[in-house]
């Protein structure tokens, strides 16, 4: 992992898709398919029977969809083919390297895809989104499929996301991406092999795939952890499969391939052994473990990832524990008014840095109806997580009550309004403790005889000045707003930094092999004599600088 400043921005887990056959098709002033269907049913002739008319219906839809193919989408591929052959994407295409007999169809379909990750200036709005545009001819299967894509996981410069509909144990299609920002580039992995997890067999832990990056230029592993069920109760047990794919200058056994572990889990587990952990979020912790992490239970961990990824040590290397959370918040994990909400809408938790976890917990607010004056936030920090000496500590300042932090800010001038916060999310930056808070504004309305949600304010929660006391801003403020925004899933990302700055990524993987052991041809003379052998193609001023600083160090001789 690069340890350059993380500049923090916020970024949506839901990814927004571009047709772009549908609008070289508006385009060119014709009628994309679904509007062009419903003008044919529109002049279907008066039937005698309602069986006459559904067979009318469909015999109109086939024909349609024939017509639409041969004389408006395929005309309108040609000339989306042409200019995409002429100008090059937004990101650039890894090279499919894995050897699986579907190799084909993923260079297709990571060929018909074009991610986005826009720049953000200050005078943007304070959330990227991922947009991807589809480019695939019009008879590829994946066009009769919702497009669907959501972000996992993040770790530092890399975002590892879910593409389609797929998911570990279905049969729907998809894949996985791996957005990498610093090298404007996007990678595509193949699925997990269908015969190895079923719903029989396994249950999803909860978060989705893991990123971690596990050196210093940009390689990773992606990590799917499943629990194994119980043969007897088929409910979650304690014992897991844990599925690793390497990127491809990764060591053996993981470069270019999914392998799988069977692992036993420390968690707790209720006298028939089964367990009820369900990870909400997953994080890296520097370039060695990943957390998966039950904010109503505690985190586990698994440590020792990069040796194995390296290639320098076997599967018995990787070390689980599972730290507990502090005994005040974990009480609430038996409460069945907190189970019916999802834990992410009142508690998050960040990785500050290897030695440091922070823990966000609004402690009232998972009840029903708890208004914003009774709301609790309360910020704990996991020191050691690393080691067997972890420790929780309470923030000195004790919980903070959201009304009276509040007071004052436009967002309380109705009082009729009932305020409800929700999904918090801790910030990167250390003069702030909570860089976004959903809080949003519900009226009674009296002919429906129920609240309504009228109102979204994003707020900011931070000690700008050092010192005691808090303080809060209003980030945004919305009156029209949808039900999908209030359960908008974003999280803090350090990508921003690294956003254009392709140029440093081609340098260090021009840097990565710099160092090369001499055999006993290139000793130059009998005296133990020796060389640093450097390779083609470097440009002279690297060639210069890393010369300059190897005349200081002694060869590495295997």
């Amino acid at each position: 992992m690069s340890d350059r400043p993380q500049q923090m921005v916020l970024v949506d887990r839901f990814v927004r898709f571009v047709d772009e056959l549908k609008e070289v098709i508006e385009e060119l002033g014709d009628l994309p398919l679904d509007a062009s269907i419903q003008s044919r049913l529109k002049h279907i002739p008066p039937c005698v029977s309602r069986q006459e008319w559904e067979d009318k219906q469909q015999e109109a839809i086939r024909d349609e969809i024939i017509r639409h193919r041969a004389d408006v989408q395929e005309p309108a591929f040609a000339i989306l083919r042409e200019r995409k052959a002429s100008r090059a994407g937004a990101m650039r295409k890894e090279p499919v390297t894995f050897s699986c007999g579907d190799a084909a169809y993923y260079r297709q379909v990571l060929g018909g895809i074009d991610p986005r990750l826009p720049v953000l200036t200050e005078k943007d709005d304070i959330i990227n989104s991922l947009t991807i545009g589809i480019s695939w001819p019009p008879s590829h299967h994946l066009r009769s499929h919702p497009q669907a894509g959501f972000i996992a996981s993040c770790h530092g410069f890399l975002l590892a996301l879910y593409f389609g509909t797929y998911r570990p144990g279905l049969s729907s299609p998809g894949c996985y991406l791996v957005i990498n920002t610093w090298a404007n580039s996007v990678a595509i992995v193949p699925p997990l092999p269908t015969r190895w997890v079923t719903t029989t067999s396994h249950c999803g832990i909860g978060a989705g795939v893991a990123i971690l990056s596990h050196n210093s230029y940009g390689d990773y592993v992606l990590a799917e952890l499943f629990l194994r069920q119980d043969s007897r109760s088929h409910l979650p047990s304690n014992k897991a499969t844990l599925f690793l794919w390497g990127s491809p200058n990764s060591g053996p056994p993981l470069a270019g391939r999914w392998t799988q572990k069977e692992v036993v889990l420390p968690l707790p587990a209720d006298e028939e052994g089964t367990c009820s952990f369900r990870a909400d979020m997953v994080f890296a912790v520097a370039a060695t473990s990943l957390c998966w992490v039950d904010l109503r239970i505690g985190i586990l961990v698994c440590d020792h990832i990069d040796m194995l990824a390296a290639g320098t040590a076997d599967d018995d290397c990787l070390v689980f524990r599972f730290i507990p959370l502090p005994e005040e918040c974990a009480t609430m994990a038996a409460d069945p008014v907190s189970r019916w909400r999802p834990a992410g809408e009142y508690r998050t938790m960040f990785c500050v840095n290897p030695e440091l976890i922070v823990f966000v917990c609004m402690a009232e607010s998972y009840t029903h109806g708890c208004p914003l004056d009774k709301s609790m936030l309360t910020t704990w920090t996991l020191t050691s997580p690393m080691t067997d000496s972890w420790e929780w500590r309470r923030n000195a300042n004790g919980p903070l009550c959201l009304g009276d932090l509040l007071d004052g800010l436009p967002i309380l001038k109705n009082n009729g309004r009932l305020l409800m916060p929700s999904r918090p999310v801790i910030s990167m930056e250390g003069a702030c403790v909570v860089t976004n808070l959903v809080v949003t504004g519900y009226d009674y309305e009296f002919g429906r005889g129920q609240r309504e949600a009228t109102g979204l304010y994003k707020l900011s929660i931070g000690n700008w000045g050092g010192c005691s006391p808090w303080e809060a801003t209003v980030l945004e403020r919305s009156s029209a707003i949808s039900p999908s925004v209030h359960y908008s899933q974003l999280f803090a990302a350090g990508i921003s930094c690294y956003l254009e700055k392709t140029m440093e990524w081609e340098s260090l993987q021009r840097k990565r092999s710099i160092l090369k052991s001499p055999s006993t041809e290139e000793v130059i003379d009998e005296d133990e004599g020796w060389e640093w052998v450097l390779p083609e193609g470097l440009p002279d001023d690297d060639r210069k600088e890393w010369l300059m600083k190897l005349n200081d160090r002694p060869p590495m001789f295997s």
